[in-house]
């Protein structure tokens, strides 16, 4: 505790044994420069693009709200404001894009299922062909393991053969000594 005691009268004889100290002079004016010159700003930064901006929104928004209609003619420009398409016209138009789409949907259509019974096709001849590999493989295996049963059959009949031939000769051989007395 002491050392804390300590530490506060440090702070305290060191507090009051600071004295405030008169600020230095230097030239003020020299420090802070006062701006003078004005830059000149780019095209873009100037006030007048963003109302320029905002004016050519405002037309567009009011093109599309009136329906504005600009037609090129002989004779020079035509502009209406408005629908201006009578009921028939109105109708003709719907009848005539009515049909189009449906001609395309036709096209769309035929296309559809042409491609479906290729597709179909294709899938059926695809698994024939797996099929066929698959009944390949199966009958060469099967011939193979047939093969392997009839060599084994031989080989089994030749051992047996030649054990027979060998007992036949062994009995030959035993007649042949014992009719010559030996």
């Amino acid at each position: 505790m002491s050392k804390r005691q300590d530490f506060q009268s440090w702070i305290e004889t060191t507090a009051a044994a600071t004295q405030p100290e008169p600020v230095p002079e230097w030239p003020r004016e020299t420090t802070f420069r006062q701006r003078t010159a004005v830059t000149a700003t780019s095209w873009w930064q100037r006030p007048f693009v963003p109302m320029a901006s905002l004016a050519c929104s405002a037309l567009a928004v009011l093109a599309v709200v009136t329906q504005l209609q600009v037609e090129v003619t002989g004779q020079g420009f035509n502009v209406h404001f408005g629908g201006g398409l009578s009921e028939q016209q109105l109708q003709a138009a719907v009848d005539e894009k009515m049909a189009a789409l449906a001609a395309e949907q036709q096209l769309q259509l035929a296309n559809y299922a042409a491609n479906l019974r290729q597709d179909f096709s294709d899938d059926v001849a695809a698994a024939n062909q797996q099929l066929v590999n698959y009944v390949l493989t199966t009958n060469r295996n099967e011939r193979q393991e047939d093969m392997e049963d009839l060599i084994r059959y031989v080989n089994a009949q030749r051992e047996d053969d030649q054990v027979y031939l060998a007992h036949q000769l062994s009995q030959v051989t035993g007649q042949l000594l014992e009719q010559d007395g030996l």
